[in-house]
């Protein structure tokens, strides 16, 4: 079995550095990312979708040319609550109290109204243990990229690797499963 996470395509967020929000779209000019992808995804038999409920990985999935998909919420983007809309740039000068707390307890840290690493991957895990029961054999995820990064940690166990990885849009991260085993086929495919 094998399970495959796409990141969605760019947003407008992304390209000017601000913390998406639920209703975030992707920007026109970032939609050739995921011919990309369309194309990394060719040799796969996709038995299963799978998108956030962010409207972003939906409009993902619709573009690649999946539009019979699940929606599931534990693979949706952290939460950053309070900081959701904002500037990352104008939240990192105006909230420095928090991002020095952060540095010391950089996992369980929440976010003000929302959610911390560690929820994520606890999350995310969850929903990973489910899907490597299932009857398909391939499944395509469409999500995001810290939630993405965060499944790499269902299977990888020194949360000190987390800085070593890095999510692109329109990326491709896959699992295998064979034989009980978890094993990472790739990460960020681009």
């Amino acid at each position: 079995m094998k399970i495959i996470f796409v990141r969605h395509g760019l947003t407008d967020a992304n390209i000017n550095w601000r913390y998406s929000k639920e209703d975030t779209v992707l920007a026109k000019e970032g939609l050739y990312i995921l011919d990309k992808t369309k194309k990394l995804l060719d040799p796969y038999r996709i038995d299963k979708v799978y998108t956030s409920n962010l409207i972003r990985s939906q409009e993902t999935a619709k573009i690649l040319g999946y539009d019979d998909f699940v929606i599931d919420s534990r693979i949706n983007e952290m939460n950053f609550g309070d900081f959701r809309g904002r500037g990352i740039d104008e939240v990192r000068e105006s909230e420095k109290e928090f991002f020095k707390r952060e540095k010391n307890d950089y996992f369980s840290m929440k976010y003000p109204n929302g959610e911390s690493r560690k929820d994520v991957i606890i999350r995310t895990s969850n929903f990973l243990d489910e899907m490597s029961k299932a009857d398909e054999e391939t499944i395509l995820c469409i999500s995001h990229g810290i939630a993405i990064r965060s499944t790499l940690f269902w299977i990888l166990s020194d949360l000190n690797n987390w800085s070593n990885f890095w999510i692109d849009n329109g990326s491709l991260t896959i699992y295998k499963i064979e034989n009980g085993k978890k094993l990472i086929e790739s990460v960020n495919k681009i």
